[in-house]
């Protein structure tokens, strides 16, 4: 049935309260539900059977291991003095938990995808805790932001890491009273020998091995008991961090019934699933949503075997497809324009003259998210590699929103230019263009667009974020709930920022952003903070930052336009006055961001930024190349070069 207006999706069915750790490993989709289609049925996952696998080693997590060394886990972050029960920060009623978000005592973990991660965050699951995941890539500037906003009890980093984090620790925004007495235990990734039997001499006083060793000498934890079922839409599980158009990143509250509802409504989508074993590769990283609901939760709560891989390498995942028979794929844009065009694609993509199969026969298809991908890739992808890539849409906020459907190629074209329809459970509306539809008071309703209309795209779901962590809640400030208010309605739709539109047929366009973020690859990056960083430079006058989008990679890269201190025109600089200052400032941006934020898209030296009256930047101006301020540009990293192959059909 054709839409009328621009409102696609439904609320979900039953889906039961409960704390992540007892859902996931409570076969949830061994039985028929409201989110398990008969079809989708998974046979009891057996307790010997391998989930989690090193790709290198073969080191294996078997389904009963995992339970039992979280649980293990948990019982040693209490003994550390973690109280779930009664250590609980309550935040004010917003429209997505009317009942009001908890804290529980947070554990940060930032760990690069390797085994210990199962048992640690789903330990911190098990013991009621809320965990707090950090990207290993961070600096410790941005590494000081989020403990000083999420006062972890305890910090679980790995020993590359550690002198960041140290670092971070002593910069003088941060509590000091507090960072002197919070434990930091390390996971030596590299040296790693988990699960196998625990040798710790010469190893750190406080590695993570010997908290999992104590607590199996305790007793055994009771995950329902520490968070019931009924705290599950209120109680924090995680906290994930969210590039801001202020500059600073935003932490956002995801409850365990949040991603119980990620995990149900991406497996009743799985039209993938036909009955066979489910052999994933775990590259796409477990820390943001992405690798974190549909890869590592639902991996676990599937029984799939997910082959770990610490960081994405493309010929190593090219042999794990073919030797691991893998059945499904995760992935960023890049990768999938790797798949297009790369020439070491070809050897796995030529087809056997006799089976008529090559080294992709087992994938029934692809997903993909975190940024745009062109149509255009996605058919080089099939008609080389003879796979579907898929574009799904989702945000840190809202966990997995929608995908498109089918599998062939009749779909592929049919959905050309689209992201696809909402999850199961997952409403998606597109606003009143004009801007005055919003509902802001208990009682008001949000007006839909018309179809085909662009506008901004809401959400609505169980998955939803709860709240943003109101900075400084933990220094005793009362909670500043002004970000939170401004991203929901009244009527609990999220407001992306994204604008799109929806088809007759119930399919979401994305067409542009309302917000400035560029998004590197998975990632968002924040124009303001890299200004920041700029303007922090006794050389620059001032700065602007937009992203420009590399067709061939797939993704935006960041682009600054620099006024030069010192006045003058830019043209009357020296070519090696603007080399030797670009060069600084790639350094100063290297030093104090991720490199998936370092101006990769080049650095423009212009007499001007342009700005409207009340001062904001006209970032349109910047990213228009007839419009826009003439200057001088620099490239500061060289581009790579990717020969083009031809697919094959």
């Amino acid at each position: 049935m054709a839409l009328t207006k621009a409102y696609s999706g439904a609320p979900p069915g039953d889906i039961p309260l409960s704390n992540v750790f007892d859902f996931h490993f409570g076969q949830p989709f061994e039985r028929e539900s409201a989110f398990t289609p008969t079809a989708h049925r998974v046979p009891k996952v057996k307790d010997d059977h391998k989930i989690f696998i090193d790709n290198k080693t073969e080191r294996a997590l078997t389904y009963s291991r995992i339970s039992s060394d979280a649980l293990a886990f948990a019982a040693s972050l209490l003994s550390l003095g973690l109280d779930p029960e009664s250590d609980i920060h309550k935040l004010p009623p917003t429209p997505s938990c009317p009942a009001g978000p908890e804290i529980a005592p947070v554990v940060l973990i930032q760990l690069p995808n390797c085994l210990p991660f199962a048992p640690i965050l789903l330990g911190v699951f098990a013991a009621g805790c809320t965990a707090t995941l950090a990207s290993p890539a961070l600096t410790a500037d941005e590494i000081a932001w989020i403990l000083q906003n999420a006062r972890p009890k305890v910090i679980i980093t790995s020993v590359t890491n550690v002198k960041a984090m140290r670092a971070a620790l002593a910069k003088p925004d941060v509590d000091q009273a507090w960072a002197k007495t919070v434990p930091v235990y390390t996971v030596d990734v590299a040296a790693e020998t988990y699960p196998g039997p625990a040798e710790f001499f010469g190893v750190p006083k406080r590695d993570w091995r010997k908290l999992l060793e104590y607590g199996k000498t305790l007793s055994p934890v009771k995950p329902a008991e520490l968070m019931p079922g009924e705290k599950a839409a209120a109680r924090t599980a995680v906290i994930l961090w969210s590039s801001g158009t202020s500059g600073r990143s935003k932490g956002v509250l995801l409850s365990h019934h949040a991603l119980n509802f990620a995990t149900a409504s991406l497996w009743h989508d799985a039209d993938y699933y036909r009955g066979q074993q489910q052999s994933w590769l775990g590259y796409v990283p477990f820390y943001h949503v992405f690798g974190l609901c549909n890869v590592f939760l639902l991996g676990v709560a599937a029984g799939a075997r997910v082959y770990v891989m610490q960081a994405f390498n493309l010929k190593a995942m090219l042999d794990g497809i073919r030797e691991r028979k893998v059945t499904y794929l995760h992935m960023a844009p890049p990768v999938a324009v790797m798949l297009a065009k790369a020439p070491v694609v070809e050897e796995y993509a030529k087809r056997d003259g006799k089976t008529g199969k090559n080294g992709f026969s087992t994938v029934v298809g692809a997903v993909t998210g975190g940024a745009p991908l062109g149509h255009e890739v996605v058919v080089q992808v099939y008609r080389r590699c003879g796979f579907r890539v898929r574009l799904g849409y989702g945000l840190s906020e809202t966990c997995s929103t929608a995908l498109q459907r089918g599998l062939g190629e009749r779909e592929m074209m049919e959905q050309a230019g689209d992201t696809g329809r909402p999850h199961y459970g997952v409403e998606v509306l597109i606003a009143d263009p004009e801007g005055t539809g919003y509902a802001t008071r208990p009682g008001e309703t949000t007006k839909p667009a018309g179809i085909d209309v662009e506008g901004e795209v809401l959400v609505r779901a169980p998955g939803l974020l709860s709240a943003y962590l109101p900075v400084g809640v933990f220094s005793g400030k009362k909670p500043d709930m002004s970000v939170t208010n401004e991203a929901l309605t009244a009527d609990g739709w999220f407001r992306t920022g994204d604008v799109g539109a929806l088809c007759e047929e119930g399919r979401l366009r994305i067409t542009d952003r309302l917000k400035e973020l560029i998004k590197v690859r998975a990632y968002q990056v924040a124009p303001a903070e890299l200004e920041a960083v700029l303007c922090s430079s006794e050389a620059v006058a001032d700065a602007g930052v937009v992203g420009v989008y590399d067709k061939d990679e797939a993704t935006e890269w960041p682009r600054a336009f620099v006024v030069p201190a010192g006045g003058g025109k830019v043209v009357d600089k020296t070519r090696e006055e603007l080399e030797k200052l670009a060069n600084e400032l790639r350094v100063l941006v290297e030093k104090r961001t991720a490199k998936y934020k370092w101006l990769v898209g080049g650095i423009v030296f212009i007499d001007q930024v342009p700005k409207s009256p009340s001062g904001k930047i006209l970032r349109r101006l910047l990213k228009s190349g007839a419009e826009g301020p003439k200057g001088v540009e620099v490239l500061v990293y060289a581009k790579k070069k990717r020969p083009v192959v031809a697919a094959k059909l």
